[in-house]
């Protein structure tokens, strides 16, 4: 049976728990969290669960087989480098940190250990993605010319109280706390980014940035942009939309569809349009909590750590999103100078 214990159990850290104690031959060991109201209510969910206030007792005290850990971005770094120390597997909710300098040391001692990691870019595990993925596999679309994609949600619209908004704590705004999943799913999608030229705004936060736009260049020569902004309105979910121009058709995609456009018949795909929704996709998972992609993402990291079975959205992959990140930063706060990633 493997032990497993969740470092920070606010709505995060409950999702992943549930969905990971359900799976075959895996028990939630422990739980260690700051707040008393969340661990006095998750123990009356489980009366056999050990509770803890600091985690560092909790590690040394339950010495788990795997460990996640759901707490704000400041603290990401230190927690997990106490799992890499003890040679621990750990799950780290998305971003990695707020800057890729901090997490240098724990990138050398994962290396070092050979640990099994995932961070949290849990929208590789969506249905139309996986299937834009396998697409762009064939290689049938033949060369990418350029990409066009947008992240937005109605979330913001008055100044934020708590961490989010800090920008030491948090890294920054929408780019590193929302629309890293997008940078992470076009990186996927498309390759390593080379270049940045980014450009942000504040409007109803104070230290970091509400909105975003920011033009990619990629090594393998195809060029595209994302815009990004958590306080578009009529946006109640989160919405991603990507689409991909290329020179035997067009890609698009989002979290309902996949649309394939071919000027003509190649590699068993049809002339003109072939359309995938959601529903002609979907396949369960044994357990559905927060969605089957959240499934999906649990199972696999699991699986990782149990079978050796390799993890693309990795410690490092999350270091390469970081350094982008990093990069729009730096290149927004020099009014949008193209910044070499």
């Amino acid at each position: 049976m493997m032990r497993l214990a969740v470092i920070g159990i606010g709505k995060m850290g409950m999702l992943h728990a549930g969905i990971m104690n359900a799976l075959d031959d895996v028990e939630l060991c422990a739980v260690s969290d700051t707040s008393n109201f969340l661990l006095n209510g998750v123990k009356s969910l489980k009366p056999n669960l050990n509770i803890f206030n600091d985690h560092v007792k909790m590690l040394d005290k339950e010495q788990p087989d795997a460990v996640v850990i759901a707490t704000p971005v400041f603290l990401h770094v230190p927690m997990a480098m106490e799992c890499a120390k003890r040679g621990i597997p750990f799950f780290l909710e998305k971003p990695l940190s707020p800057n890729s300098a901090q997490a240098q040391e724990l990138i050398d001692t994962v290396k070092s250990k050979n640990l099994v990691t995932m961070v949290g870019y849990m929208m590789r595990y969506l249905d139309t993605y996986m299937k834009a993925k396998a697409v762009l596999e064939t290689g049938v679309l033949g060369k990418i010319i350029t990409v066009h994609s947008t992240i937005y949600v109605a979330q913001l619209f008055r100044t934020g109280k708590g961490w989010r908004y800090s920008k030491e704590q948090s890294g920054g705004g929408v780019v590193i706390s929302q629309a890293t999943h997008l940078i992470d799913l076009l990186q996927w999608l498309l390759g390593p980014v080379e270049m940045v030229t980014g450009h942000t705004k504040s409007w109803y936060s104070q230290e970091v940035e509400d909105f975003a736009h920011v033009h990619f260049e990629f090594k393998s020569g195809s060029m595209g942009w994302m815009d990004s902004s958590w306080s578009i309105r009529h946006h109640r979910l989160m919405q991603v939309n990507i689409e991909i121009h290329a020179e035997n058709g067009n890609l698009f995609i989002c979290d309902d569809y996949t649309k394939l456009y071919l000027d003509d018949a190649k590699n068993g795909f049809n002339s003109g349009w072939t359309n995938w929704y959601n529903p002609d996709l979907f396949h369960g998972v044994e357990i559905d909590v927060g969605g089957p992609h959240y499934s999906r993402q649990g199972i696999a990291f699991i699986d990782a750590v149990k079978n050796g079975k390799p993890v693309t959205s990795d410690l490092r992959n999350a270091f390469e999103v970081q350094k982008i990140v990093d990069a729009i930063y730096e290149s927004a706060g020099n009014h949008g100078q193209p910044t070499r990633v």
